[in-house]
């Protein structure tokens, strides 16, 4: 998967032996550095290098029985700056020890979603343990080609519909997650009605304007997917490594709320607030784990807060204002 890299800025660094080099870089000089022998005689190593805030590069591998290091993948990493809500999560290894894919569902919609688990370490430190909680997952997309596309023009009276029918859908959902047959059969006479009413429009009209979003896994990799979402934000930044530009999108599809890097050459159109992003990308994961202990202290500060009518909110991860998403995308820089 070191194609994606490209979407960071580092297009020129296409191959195994060019990006030697990079990895080079992140070694000698990394933000961050994680290992663990978890089941394993081996040591397992990430080692993260920020080019931005809560974006970069990570390299994986492990250290030998000689104590030597073989890094074996150099892969982009990004941190969500929002959290999908999903009352669980599925984590399934893949072909490799450190690879692991990530299985949940959007709370609200329903929407399933897979996606390539970056906190693997962290996944390994609580596996084991018996009281383990999840917020959430925060999500990142990385895109080697998209496209710009018009929104679909909505009036209001239109727009409160269609909230009050993702109410109702919501409402049907907790109930089918409890078990409530009915609230099932309704959630499925409504898909099937959907399919049919897509297949009749489609007979004349362009798919772009019958869909305000898709969410779509393509072919054998689960975290692959086809998007089309609204983009509520954007911020254009420079790679001083590279020179090249590149977009941050905040993009929301199918009520999942997605932070997307793309690489401006691979971007057909310019990106601006209230437009569409239409693209494919690969989606990455990170789990908000917390532990028992954790866990309680936290519902302790939110009962003594709310006794003295005070609720603390939620800090976002990002540490940049508001005032620093631009409706255009001004020019900034990669931290080096």
């Amino acid at each position: 998967m070191i194609l994606y890299i490209k979407a960071l800025g580092f297009s020129e660094y296409d191959s195994r032996e060019k990006a030697e080099a990079l990895v080079g870089e992140v070694l000698k000089e990394p933000s961050k550095r994680f290992a663990s022998n978890h089941r394993s005689n081996q040591i397992h190593v990430e080692y993260y290098k920020e080019y931005g805030p809560h974006y970069g590069l990570v390299a994986r591998g492990e250290l030998d029985d000689k104590e030597e290091l073989k890094i074996h993948a150099l892969l982009p990493y990004a941190l969500g700056s929002q959290r999908t809500d999903t009352h669980e999560v599925d984590v399934v290894q893949g072909d490799k020890p450190d690879v692991f894919s990530g299985y949940c569902e959007e709370s609200r919609s329903g929407t399933p979603i897979s996606f390539f688990l970056q906190n693997v370490i962290d996944y390994w430190d609580l596996e084991d343990e018996e009281d383990v909680y999840i917020e959430g997952v925060r999500l990142a997309a990385f895109s080697i080609e998209g496209t710009v596309v018009l929104p679909i023009d909505k009036d209001e009276e239109e727009l409160l519909l269609e909230a009050e029918e993702d109410r109702i859908r919501e409402e049907l959902l907790e109930e089918a997650r409890r078990g409530n047959e009915e609230a099932m059969d309704i959630l499925e006479e409504e898909a099937d009605e959907a399919t049919e009413m897509l297949h009749e429009r489609m007979k004349s009209e362009d798919i772009l304007s019958i869909l305000e979003g898709y969410f779509v896994p393509l072919g054998d990799d689960d975290d692959i997917y086809s998007l089309l979402g609204t983009i509520e934000k954007v911020k254009k930044l420079k790679n001083k490594v590279t020179g090249e530009s590149i977009y941050q999108l905040v993009v929301k599809c199918m009520n999942i709320t997605i932070d997307l890097y793309i690489n401006v050459q691979d971007m057909v159109g310019k990106p601006m607030v209230g437009m569409r992003f239409k693209g494919s990308c690969w989606i990455h994961g990170t789990i908000d784990f917390i532990d028992s202990s954790s866990r309680r202290k936290a519902q302790a500060e939110k009962s003594a807060a709310e006794e003295t009518g005070k609720t603390k909110e939620e800090a976002p991860p990002q540490d940049e204002d508001e005032d620093d998403w631009d409706a255009d995308g001004e020019d900034g820089d990669f931290e080096n």
